[in-house]
């Protein structure tokens, strides 16, 4: 073999190992970026558990507020409707003790009494028998109150726990105020109750019926006013 020959073999020689070495290197390039592209995209996966974890762990938190938070409302809740019960019951009671004080205008069903005068009182020798007496509009209103009248009046002036009824000649006065027969006692409360009261028998309409004139009529609406005065006044 010439020199030539021998040239073109170790030519031949070195280019091939040359190219073997260069492809070897591309791809060793190509492994160790894929390689590392592994490792990143192992990298962003690990961060991204880790995150979903942290998420997952931040919403059990969260629920567990929550679930805190609903029951302190329900807490809020009960306790605000307890108050608003105990407040309506409250305020139905200050307007019982209003009525029963007779400090506002009430209305309801009821009964109204109209006494006067007997037709026989001119013609009597002893016209006092047949006239209405203070004593007489006092047995109607004990008789209804004790029946369950909630709200009195007498001719328009509004009974009160100081109230009374007196007597100067044919005229009665009440919480300071005179009038004259007729006499309307109105009075609010079961009509049926408060009517039959005064029919018991031996009662006041027979006790008084002989002597006065004495109409009994049940409404479904009588309005009362409230009480004018000095409550803490006794009117004697």
């Amino acid at each position: 073999m010439n020199r030539r020959n021998k040239f073109h073999v170790y030519l031949t020689i070195v280019t091939f190992c040359t190219g073997f070495l260069v492809a070897t290197s591309i791809e060793t390039t190509k492994l160790m970026r894929k390689e590392r592209m592994n490792d990143q995209l192992f990298q962003q996966e690990t961060q991204l558990n880790e995150r979903i974890l942290a998420e997952k762990e931040q919403n059990r938190h969260l629920e567990n507020q929550l679930l805190d938070l609903q029951r302190q409302v329900g807490k809020v809740e009960e306790a605000m409707a307890t108050r608003k019960a105990e407040a309506a019951e409250i305020l139905s009671q200050l307007e019982a003790a209003r009525m029963q004080a007779g400090v506002v205008a009430v209305e309801g069903p009821g009964i109204v009494v109209t006494m006067q005068d007997s037709q026989h009182a001119a013609s009597s020798p002893d016209i006092t028998n047949y006239i209405v007496h203070e004593h007489d509009v006092r047995l109607v209103v004990n008789e209804l109150r004790l029946a369950g009248a909630e709200a009195i009046s007498i001719n328009g002036q509004r009974l009160v726990s100081n109230s009374s009824i007196r007597c100067i000649g044919p005229t009665i006065i009440v919480n300071g105020v005179k009038s004259a027969a007729p006499f309307v006692v109105s009075a609010i409360g079961d009509p049926e109750t408060l009517e039959g009261a005064l029919n018991l028998p031996g009662g006041v309409l027979q006790t008084l019926q002989d002597f006065v004139q004495i109409d009994v009529a049940k409404q479904n609406a009588i309005q009362l006013p409230a009480f004018v005065g000095d409550a803490k006044s006794k009117h004697s």
